[in-house]
């Protein structure tokens, strides 16, 4: 069974380990230094709320603003009529190039795509190498943290890559990406924030790959989870600043905010898969910083392989019970509260497990 492998695998442990050491006195620096993101979490709440409360209005409203703006929109009630929305555009024996997304991993886009016999690329460093590995995604926002510059060394062989070290292989990386954007005629996005008002998506990156994957291509796809729609553009702005910071890396290198460009086509796929009906409401108003996975004691033993196939951590197992199915995985947290406590949007986790727990044991 996986889990157990994952117990005997030191490199998970000791990346994430790492990870905490290097990034989590940063959120309490970046809280003392900036009080007025703490105010920034609680507007954000609030305004994810009263979008949660009433989606079917904002989603109507989102979808017609970006109409207005001639982008092409569909609305993708689950993972299956969002795949074949994606592979209408794209077509077959295309190069196509994506930014690092949750919400892809989630419908395992990537997969179906090549399928069909297009060159899909992952843009981001670390979706490369997990691509190049045939794995998911270690942490949501660092997806190979639990591989050494070692192991990367000889991971990026496979695609001709050789290097001495870290600034070796990412300058290879560069080169061999650089010719990929520029021939390329699909690029993908998630989002890390929709602003209604305008019908711009917001993206924060640390390598400049977003920019480079959403505006060369001639056609842009946007894979937007309906619980990313915020009223606003302010509003949206402070959501990815709050990412940013309460995962440690605060402010962030690169904000995108993408909207219609001429010469472009542009396609936006709303996605439902199981978020508007789920009883893990609360969960919606995750902005997936990422922090609560790196602070569980469970995910620092087990990494992202405590979870579904794409979700792992605290908030990965009920993002699993929302977008997949309930998975017994959840037994093994210690509900110890952790996550609950340093979560920007103060979701209450350990009781949805508890929910999540309990909806288990009556099903048998």
């Amino acid at each position: 069974m996986k889990i157990y492998e994952a117990l005997e695998n030191k490199s998970i442990r000791d990346g994430i380990l790492r990870t905490v050491r290097n990034l989590s006195y940063q959120v309490d620096k970046n809280l003392q230094k900036h009080p007025y993101l703490v105010e920034y979490a609680e507007e954000v709440r609030n305004a994810k709320k009263e979008i949660i409360a009433n989606f079917d209005f904002w989603i109507e409203k989102a979808m017609g603003i970006l109409q207005s703006k001639g982008v092409e929109v569909f609305y993708a009630n689950d993972a299956n009529e969002a795949i074949k929305v994606v592979k209408e555009i794209v077509g077959s024996k295309k190069i196509v190039v994506k930014a690092k997304s949750m919400v892809s991993e989630e419908i395992d886009l990537r997969k179906y795509l090549e399928r069909m016999g297009n060159e899909v690329w992952e843009t981001d460093l670390g979706e490369l190498i997990i691509q190049l590995k045939k794995e998911k995604p270690m942490h949501s926002v660092l997806p190979a943290l639990h591989y050494s510059e070692a192991q990367v060394a000889e991971i990026l062989k496979k695609i001709g890559i050789n290097g001495r070290n870290a600034e070796e292989l990412a300058e290879g990386v560069r080169d061999f990406m650089r010719k990929k954007f520029m021939s390329a005629n699909v690029g993908i996005s998630g989002c890390n924030a929709f602003s209604v008002d305008s019908g711009r998506i917001f993206l924060i990156e640390n390598e400049g790959n977003i920019r480079l994957a959403t505006s060369l291509p001639r056609k842009y796809i946007a894979l937007v989870g309906i619980e990313k729609i915020l009223q606003n553009d302010r509003l949206a702005l402070k959501s990815v600043l709050l990412q940013s910071a309460f995962f440690g890396t605060f402010p962030p290198t690169y904000i995108n905010i993408n909207e219609k460009i001429e010469q472009q086509e542009m396609f936006v796929i709303f996605l439902d898969n199981g978020r508007k009906s789920t009883e893990f409401k609360e969960q919606l108003l995750c902005i997936r910083c990422g922090r609560c996975q790196l602070e569980c004691p469970i995910f620092q033993n087990f990494g992202n392989i405590w979870g579904g196939s794409a979700y792992g951590g605290p908030m990965g197992i009920i993002w699993t019970a929302i977008t997949e199915k309930k998975s017994e995985l959840c037994f093994l947290s210690t509900l110890c509260g952790k996550c609950r406590e340093i979560c920007p949007m103060k979701i209450d986790i350990p009781e949805m497990i508890r929910e999540l727990r309990r909806s288990i044991i009556m099903r048998k």
